[in-house]
């Protein structure tokens, strides 16, 4: 036997099947990636430099303004922090006597405002809004068990980078994050070199 469908009850099915409906598509927002945001800046898939020194010391010198033109304390890693991580990942203490003292000079990422396009051309014209002029400069030296310098090495990178910063806050951390990931890609590599030659010695 089959009953009919009051006028009543056929409203109440459409505003259920709504429902569910809403429902579905909620869930479905729900289970969308979220934007992924900066990801670490580390050296630890690198092998060590197993230095001949009973210590390896980090020092950090450099003490960021925390004001208007410097940026690097907005930095998702700021690379001073970065420059630390390196050395906590790639120097390994491995001898009896001595110490391995990387010190950390200059971290600072100065912001400069860029001359933008004025007027209705201004309006539709896609241009990056600042400048950012990036220095990174480290200092390693052996010191003996009495404090002697026995041997040092200063390395330093360098990067300008223009970026759009009115986009939105997830684009610029990524691109901050980008500066200090390729601020420390050179200077891995010329802290790597120095290793290999200058401070071959020490290096067991």
């Amino acid at each position: 036997m089959t009953f009919p469908v009051s006028h009543l009850s056929r409203r109440r099915l459409l505003g259920l099947s709504a429902a569910i409906a809403a429902g579905g598509l909620v869930t479905a927002c729900a289970s969308e990636p979220l934007p992924e945001g900066p990801k670490p800046i580390r050296f630890d898939d690198k092998p060590k430099f197993r230095m001949n020194v009973a210590r390896v010391q980090l020092l950090d010198n450099y003490q960021p303004p925390r004001a208007a033109p410097n940026v690097e304390h907005l930095f998702p890693t700021a690379p001073a922090r970065a420059a630390g991580d390196w050395a906590r990942d790639r120097l390994e203490a491995a001898g009896v006597s001595g110490t391995a003292r990387f010190v950390i000079r200059d971290a600072s990422v100065v912001e400069e405002p860029l001359p933008q396009t004025g007027g209705i051309r201004g309006t539709f014209t896609d241009e990056p809004t600042d400048k950012y002029n990036c220095t990174l400069i480290v200092a390693l030296e052996i010191l003996s068990e009495a404090g002697e310098r026995l041997a040092y090495v200063e390395v330093e990178a360098r990067l300008t980078r223009s970026i759009d910063a009115a986009g939105s806050p997830l684009a610029r951390e990524l691109a901050f994050n980008r500066m200090t990931r390729d601020l420390m890609t050179a200077l891995d590599q010329r802290l790597d070199e120095n290793l290999r030659t200058t401070l071959k010695d020490y290096v067991l």
